[in-house]
């Protein structure tokens, strides 16, 4: 996907910002928040589609993205915090052999991975849920789920690509994270 000359399409503005190095990035790392944060505080961040947007290019020269003109709501809208994200620990058992005779079990923390209703980082499942309020409520008017795939085949997301898309390009089969994002529209909707 390259970066859009402006930023005129909403729909378009909101699927190119689920991804990494855009012009204005839903990531929360990306837009310098830590997830902990948002969490705590209980609210939203607020994007705003009307100003431009800045990214540097591979040469290391700054690209600006226009500001959209005659979006819905002014081109703003606030991405919701993932209340359900936390922490997942992938544990190793190991048998070692006691001083005095016989055995037993310690678990090490191999990694971690982060996992919620709207992120699955170990299914390669990323989705932001965005709203044109602050929070929802029954002034909210529209409501937004971006959901990013992987830019590129990596070591990182190579599940994503053998699991999702290869599934869905080679086999003209669903991907198995559609069930992942039915369950997010349903949870965060109703």
């Amino acid at each position: 996907m390259s970066n859009l000359q402006n930023f005129n399409n909403l729909y378009a503005d909101l699927a190119e910002s689920a991804y990494n190095g855009r012009p204005s990035n839903f990531p929360y790392e990306q837009i310098g928040v830590k997830q902990q944060e948002i969490l705590d505080s209980g609210k939203s961040i607020k994007f705003n589609f009307s100003q431009d947007g800045t990214t540097k290019n591979s040469k290391g020269n700054t690209v600006i993205t226009k500001g959209g003109t005659n979006l819905p709501n002014s081109g703003i809208v606030y991405l919701q915090p993932d209340k359900t994200l936390h922490t997942v620990e992938v544990t190793t058992d190991l048998t070692v052999p006691n001083p005095n005779g016989g055995y037993h079990t310690d678990s090490y923390v191999t990694s971690t991975y982060q996992q919620g209703l709207l992120t699955d980082e170990r299914a390669g499942f990323n989705a932001y849920f965005i709203t044109d309020t602050p929070t929802l409520n029954s002034d909210t008017q529209n409501v937004y789920l971006a959901i990013r795939g992987s830019d590129a085949m990596t070591l990182e997301n190579w599940n994503d690509w053998v699991d999702n898309d290869a599934n869905f390009a080679l086999n003209n089969a669903h991907i198995p994270q559609a069930p992942l994002a039915t369950e997010a529209m349903k949870a965060e909707i109703a």
